[in-house]
């Protein structure tokens, strides 16, 4: 199993060009105040209605998580995120074409069964935009508020006691993130929810980290947990961590080649629960989320120190 020392090492590095798309492992990534170089740049927006398109809205964009998003490095400015040419996006039918090919935004419109556009955050409206989210049993304890709030912004799904909110997603700061630029996770903390043979690696992939810390081996418990009273070096990157990351049903849906699993979600409300941030009772929780206060290339192999 190995110390915590030994584990405390960058051991995968995740980036989400597009919004609730898949994403594509790195082994270097320059990290700035807004994130990973590229990360969450995008969003699928639906044209009839202007809202971004968030897998939290599982019953009708849980399927784009079956779509995975690449920078191409060998695009005419590789180092231009904003534009579409550049993004290579892959659907479930295995078909890849880039961000500006009408083609694409066909097949992603066909997936789901409505027009869709993509939008760059760097032309997101400067006090962000709308995403939808469901409330799923397992969430709403403390909850009220937020869900009395946003659900009075939006459509509810006919028959269904699982109340769908409007919130606010991206624009500000550039990107479509919801709450930090950076989200980490330790294999510990994930190798405490699996109950059966499930690679370590697949199981990372269901929470969407930007940076993994730790070996396929490490149990530990919950470790970046105590990372939130101090701060963080990784590499020669400096973080700042803020809140544990609240976790919601896309935890439970089909992330490419990794299977839908309806009990990861309860198995998480029972097993840890922390103050997000919000709300007034502790929430499911996995991971952490950051900001940067010193930008840097991180590595795989980088090791991560905890500074008081």
């Amino acid at each position: 199993m190995g110390s915590t020392a030994e584990h405390m090492r960058v051991s995968g590095i995740w980036r989400y060009p597009v919004k609730s798309l898949g994403g594509e492992p790195l082994t270097r990534a320059r990290v700035g105040t807004d994130g990973l170089a590229g990360d969450h740049q995008w969003a699928v927006v639906d044209e009839s209605t202007g809202t971004v398109a968030s897998a939290k809205r599982t019953r009708v964009w849980g399927s784009l998580l079956q779509c995975t998003a690449r920078l191409d490095p060998d695009a005419a400015d590789p180092a231009d995120h904003a534009d579409p040419a550049a993004l290579i996006i892959t659907t479930p039918d295995g078909v890849a074409s880039a961000g500006d090919d009408p083609a694409t935004l066909a097949r992603l419109s066909a997936l789901c069964g409505r027009p869709l556009r993509l939008q760059s955050a760097s032309t997101a409206d400067a006090e962000g935009m709308t995403m939808e989210m469901e409330w799923a049993p397992e969430t709403q304890a403390g909850m009220e508020e937020a869900i009395a709030y946003s659900s009075a912004r939006a459509v509810q799904d006919a028959g269904s006691a699982v109340p769908v909110g409007a919130v606010p997603t991206g624009g500000g700061r550039g990107r479509y993130y919801d709450l930090a630029p950076v989200h980490l996770l330790t294999t510990s903390s994930v190798r405490r929810l699996i109950d059966d043979d499930t690679p370590i690696r697949a199981a990372v992939r269901r929470f969407r980290p930007n940076i993994v810390v730790g070996g396929d081996d490490w149990d530990d418990g919950y470790v970046e947990d105590a990372w939130l009273a101090g701060a963080l070096e990784v590499g020669a990157a400096g973080l700042a961590p803020t809140i544990p990351v609240g976790r919601c049903v896309m935890v439970t849906l089909q992330h490419g080649a990794v299977a839908r699993d309806r009990t990861t979600l309860r198995r998480i409300a029972a097993r840890h629960r922390m103050d997000v941030g919000y709300g007034t009772a502790a929430a499911p929780a996995l991971g952490i989320y950051a900001d940067v206060d010193r930008p840097a290339a991180v590595r795989v192999g980088d090791v991560v120190r905890v500074r008081g």
